[in-house]
């Protein structure tokens, strides 16, 4: 289920805002901030408030943040695209990147720059996992404040959106371990990890063209409730057979990649359809065939990969609006081939559940 909230609670709070926008421009920006967050925390849990721009701009920017809670990142969607006209205020989503990455952060007295924070990529997944260790000798009192540092330093340095979904598993070390990583100061990694996404795991944003490259594969689950599945090194059984307890018949797009967490397609909507004994297989194939089709001809959202299992078939898209793949589709969902259809939407902007089965 996706995250959200009801649509009165975030009106409430826009009205509240806009209210508020005289008293708001009389106090400094450090005050304005503290009660902007008071106004949003009253109507709205889990998000807050930032405010980009000098004392004297007569329009500053006004920031929705989640602080790289994606469980929140639905919401802050929702409260942007409510967002009214608002005099002295330019409302954005997520805190940017900043356009100064070379700067440094005291805490506790112990100061810290993104130079002397260094910074190696490896994939994890469909993620970029980041090594980090220390281009200076850090006291070992200070060494939690230091790691507490480089956190905070990577969210300014990459931005809200990209270390909450791009990034994966960030591990400190002292030594390198790999002898041939390329490691790069925090303070030059944006330009370095924009082309890691790009040149290395493929995410040039462009949507597919033509006939898409399948793969397929054979997973035999454990017999325990809620074991992970692990793949058989056995023969496929193929879709066109039935399945036997515990095995899935898997096809993955590899052609989806490289549009992979791009950040307008961040829905897992699912069609989830039954095939019996194999005999309906040919009818809800089309069907879910031509739901893909739909979305993708004006790249509305593509078809990621499908799983059949226990007598159904799920097909998986990766969609940027709720509303207007489910209005895409809606002719489909009338016919008798979906008397059976079980529709579901999550909020996956990392592309977990297609990366369970591409990264193999």
């Amino acid at each position: 289920m996706t995250t959200a909230a009801p649509s009165s609670d975030i009106a409430a709070f826009w009205r509240a805002f806009a209210d508020a926008q005289a008293s708001l421009q009389a106090q400094p920006l450090r005050e304005r901030v503290e009660s902007a967050n008071v106004l949003i925390e009253r109507h709205l849990s889990g998000l807050a408030l930032e405010m980009s721009g000098g004392e004297d701009d007569v329009v500053v920017g006004l920031i929705v943040t989640a602080h790289g809670s994606t469980e929140h990142f639905p919401l802050l969607m929702q409260v942007v695209a409510a967002a009214p006209a608002l005099q002295s205020y330019r409302v954005r989503a997520f805190r940017e990147r900043t356009t100064e990455p070379d700067f440094p952060i005291g805490m506790d007295g112990f100061e810290l720059a993104t130079s002397e924070v260094l910074i190696a990529l490896e994939q994890d997944g469909g993620q970029a996992a980041l090594e980090i260790r220390f281009g200076r000798e850090i006291p070992s009192d200070y060494l939690d404040h230091a790691r507490n540092m480089a956190f905070i330093m990577l969210d300014h340095v990459l931005g809200e959106y990209d270390f909450a979904v791009k990034v994966g598993a960030v591990d400190f070390v002292e030594e390198p371990v790999d002898p041939q990583a390329q490691w790069v100061p925090l303070s030059q990694l944006p330009s370095v990890f924009d082309r890691y996404w790009v040149q290395t795991l493929g995410r040039t944003g462009d949507f597919p063209m033509g006939e898409h490259d399948w793969s397929s594969m054979t997973l035999a689950f454990h017999a325990q409730p809620g074991d992970e599945a692990h793949e058989d090194d056995g023969e496929d059984d193929g879709e066109g057979h039935d399945q036997p307890e515990g095995r899935a018949f898997v096809t993955i797009n590899r052609s989806a990649n490289p549009v992979a967490m791009r950040a307008d397609l961040p829905y897992a909507l699912v069609l989830d359809l039954a095939v019996g004994s194999g005999d309906a297989l040919p009818a809800v194939k089309a069907l879910q065939d031509q739901a893909a089709t739909l979305l993708e001809l004006p790249q509305l959202g593509i078809l990621a990969y499908t799983m059949t299992r226990a007598g159904r078939r799920k097909a998986v898209y990766y969609v940027g609006d709720e509303q207007l793949a489910k209005q895409a589709l809606a002719p489909l969902l009338l016919r008798d081939e979906a008397e059976s259809l079980e529709l579901s939407m999550a909020y996956d902007p990392a592309w977990s559940g297609y990366f369970e089965f591409a990264a193999h």
